[in-house]
């Protein structure tokens, strides 16, 4: 097409103007005013102060010929006046997925793209007799003509005063005006929507008919017929054509192009979290959060550690003997394990790994957890049956132990022991930290032997819900599949 009009993207010239050593903003925007300067006066004011910033920029750009990437050189045949190829950056995002399959599925793909699009374009229904896009420009122009006062001079001529003290004349019959932005793109300018409303039209009236519905219409009357699978095709005989030899390029194939130095990179316009304090749900302090708490990575290696193995009949506790912790055997040990997480003689239990960070102490675990062995995402009446089930079987056990000690009510009189001093049903000779023998019978509490011999003097564990049957191994409980 020798007679068209060739123009230059702005975006990718000024990439070019970058690499030949024009770099920095007022640059950037002296390039820009100049690309879309809408009259030569302009073009040239604009020329003008780039050549007072940088004698070889002004060079450089004299070289390009201005018809090619600055408004106001362009024809206004056409009825576009845009700068950028963003027609071709449209349909690089809608082939996106495709563009890397083979020739065939790519071209396929492609046709149902189309095949889709234009049935669904033909039959989008308009409130306007343009396009919803153009009428949101008219309105923003009519915003815009508020500015502006028109005075009519006869022959359909308008002259138009603007606040910033500059005069356009109008012609509401050629649809031109001094600014050349109605002639370039078809879409009436302030200046004259300004003295289409002192002639008292419609603007609708006025923009180009390439926006308008019968242009629309004609577009889009054709179709892309569908079509079906390879295996109803017609049978030519012929040899079948083999498809070209593909070979796997090395490496990752990249699908993300490659951004400017100046370029906004990508999530820079989203909000920080500012003001936010985080807290340490192991020892409770704030600044850090517990992958990074100092307490868990003194002497500890990196990475997460393993406790026992995992499979589906393995026990998924916290440790190989905190409570509940299961036995060798696989049954649960509550008994040796009261509420507060110490042992029958009294003595600290240390759980077993904690997320995998190495063992934490007692100490360290009561002052962001609570004391009840809760699931997560349990509700009250867990805890209640778990601390059922504990009254239930230190009564039992009691009941079937032939000789126990003394309740604590009738032990001698002394000084009271401190909480965390031993029970005295421990001997004096095994001393504080060695833990009873697991053969004898753990010493039970009074308030448990008293339930059982139907003494009312001590209150009875609370029931609010019934015990469900309960299997002897949790170990073997069928674990349901998470998805």
């Amino acid at each position: 097409m020798p007679n068209a009009e060739h123009r230059h993207c702005v975006r990718h010239l000024h990439n070019n103007f970058k690499l030949a050593g024009h770099t920095g903003a007022a640059f950037k925007q002296r390039l820009w005013a100049a690309a879309r300067a809408t009259t030569i006066p302009v073009f040239e004011a604009e020329m003008e102060q780039m050549l007072g910033q940088s004698q070889a920029t002004y060079k450089w750009l004299q070289e390009r010929p201005a018809a090619h990437w600055s408004r106001s050189h362009f024809s206004t045949v056409p009825k576009c006046d845009i700068l950028l190829n963003n027609l071709c950056e449209c349909f690089n995002a809608a082939i996106l997925e495709a563009r890397d399959k083979p020739i065939v599925t790519l071209l396929e793909r492609i046709r149902t793209y189309l095949m889709l699009r234009m049935a669904r374009l033909r039959e989008t229904v308009w409130p306007h007799e343009v396009g919803p896009r153009i009428f949101g420009i008219v309105e923003k122009n009519s915003i815009e003509s508020g500015h502006c006062i028109a005075s009519y001079a006869g022959g359909g001529k308008y002259q138009v005063n603007s606040m910033l003290g500059a005069m356009f004349v109008v012609d509401l019959e050629r649809h031109t005006c001094t600014c050349r932005k109605w002639d370039l793109s078809g879409i009436p300018c302030p200046h004259a929507l300004a003295s289409i409303a002192k002639s008292e039209h419609s603007p609708l009236d006025f923009v180009h008919a390439l926006y308008k519905r019968p242009a629309y219409d004609r577009a889009y009357e054709g179709y892309i017929s569908p079509m079906p699978s390879q295996a109803y095709w017609r049978k030519t005989g012929h040899v079948p054509i083999k498809p070209p030899v593909y070979r796997i390029q090395p490496g990752r194939p990249k699908l993300s192009r490659n951004r400017e130095a100046d370029e906004i990179p990508k999530g820079a316009t989203k909000l920080k979290r500012y003001g936010i304090v985080i807290t340490c749900r192991n020892c409770g302090q704030e600044g850090h959060n517990f992958a990074g708490c100092p307490q868990l990575r003194q002497g500890q290696p990196r990475g997460r550690a393993r406790c026992g193995r995992r499979g589906r009949g393995a026990v998924r506790g916290r440790g190989s003997r905190g409570k509940g912790a299961a036995t060798a055997n696989g049954d649960v040990d509550t008994t040796s394990v009261n509420a507060s997480g110490t042992t029958a003689s009294g003595t600290t239990t240390v759980r077993g790994v904690k997320r995998g960070r190495g063992v934490v102490s007692e100490q360290q675990q009561t002052q962001a957890r609570p004391k009840f062995n809760v699931k997560r995402g349990a509700q009250a009446p867990y805890v209640i049956r778990k601390t059922n089930v504990f009254a239930d079987s230190q009564a039992g056990q009691s009941s079937r132990a032939p000789s126990g000690p003394a309740p604590r009510s009738q032990a001698p009189s002394g000084p009271a022991p401190s909480k965390q001093a031993p029970s005295q049903s421990v001997p004096h000779s095994q001393g504080p930290s060695q833990p009873a023998p697991r053969s004898q019978a753990p010493p039970q509490p009074a308030q448990s032997s008293q339930a059982h011999q139907g003494s009312s003097s001590q209150p009875q564990p609370m029931v609010t819900s019934p015990k469900r049957p309960r299997l002897k191994s949790p170990a073997k409980r069928i674990r349901p599949w998470r998805i």
